[in-house]
């Protein structure tokens, strides 16, 4: 399947009704699926009203044409034809295709949404590799990126493959992580108290700078010590702090449940319970 994951901001979600997205309520909506409009660009003309190839490949052929001119001085017609030589051409019909828009995850300000070309691609047909670039090429000019997915993966391993952008900022820029974790919609004074209560316990640390999360991570934020220690902080109430020792740019991409399932030595889980900041800094200090 063709498809992309996309994090769409309810600020941004205007830019994507032409494929059936709106903010409504403070959440991103969904309808069904539908052909991208012409507006889209080329493919999606070809999309919904078919195009001609012509075959330069191929040697010319005769052809005959026919029009009617007017006889002179009669008032009636006559039909008038001439031969030419041209290249055979290619019909192709419309090829009708939807694009389905999936909410796979709420966010914090917006969702993570999936648009998938409704049409399963067998790599044993004679036209895969021409339906794929086609279907490529109508997903990007609709949502700009596509990509080539697993026909049976499910909406959670969808969302998984979601790279996120990290924001590095320099040392003692607490209050710059504040103003950016408060404008990112949906949070509340409380936890804006609890996450600049954390952010000061990571400040003692001398670490070497300030890390924020994007789309689906926006409620996630840390520090970075070293080249590969990353210390990771979440919005929520409830959740544990994580460290990683290494690879973190590709563990933060598991869930939960899968990093504790992993019972990886390299990545250590601290809950927020008493006696927790003395056990992150003796943790970053054994490192």
């Amino acid at each position: 399947m063709v498809a992309a994951v996309v994090t769409i901001s309810l600020v941004d979600a205007a830019q994507f009704e032409h494929m059936g997205l709106s903010a409504r309520d403070g959440r991103i909506v969904a309808r069904e699926s539908m052909p991208p409009p012409p507006s889209s660009g080329l493919y999606a003309r070809r999309n919904l009203d078919g195009w001609d190839d012509k075959r330069t490949d191929l040697p010319k052929e005769k052809r005959t044409i026919t029009t009617w001119a007017p006889s002179w001085n009669s008032g009636s017609y006559h039909p008038v034809s001439r031969e030419f030589d041209a290249y055979p051409v290619d019909r192709h019909p419309a090829k009708l295709l939807t694009i389905s828009a999936t909410v796979l995850e709420e966010l914090v300000d917006g969702a993570l949404v999936r648009f998938r070309v409704d049409q399963p691609l067998d790599r044993r047909q004679s036209s895969f590799e021409a339906d794929l670039q086609f279907n490529l090429r109508l997903l990007n000019e609709a949502v700009g990126e596509a990509h080539v997915f697993d026909a049976d993966l499910s909406s959670d391993q969808y969302a998984r493959t979601q790279r996120v952008d990290w924001e590095l900022l320099p040392p003692g820029s607490a209050d710059r992580v504040l103003e950016h974790l408060a404008s990112r919609g949906n949070v509340n004074a409380d936890r804006l108290q609890v996450a600049a209560e954390r952010l000061q316990v990571l400040d003692r640390l001398g670490h070497d700078g300030f890390i924020l999360g994007t789309g689906k991570f926006a409620r996630y934020f840390g520090a970075r010590f070293g080249d590969s220690l990353v210390a990771l902080e979440n919005l929520e109430y409830g959740n544990a702090m994580y460290v990683f020792e290494e690879d973190w740019e590709r563990l933060t991409q598991l869930s939960r449940t899968d990093l504790i399932r992993r019972r990886d030595p390299t990545v250590h889980r601290i809950p927020h319970v008493k006696g927790w900041q003395s056990a992150i800094r003796e943790l970053i200090r054994s490192r």
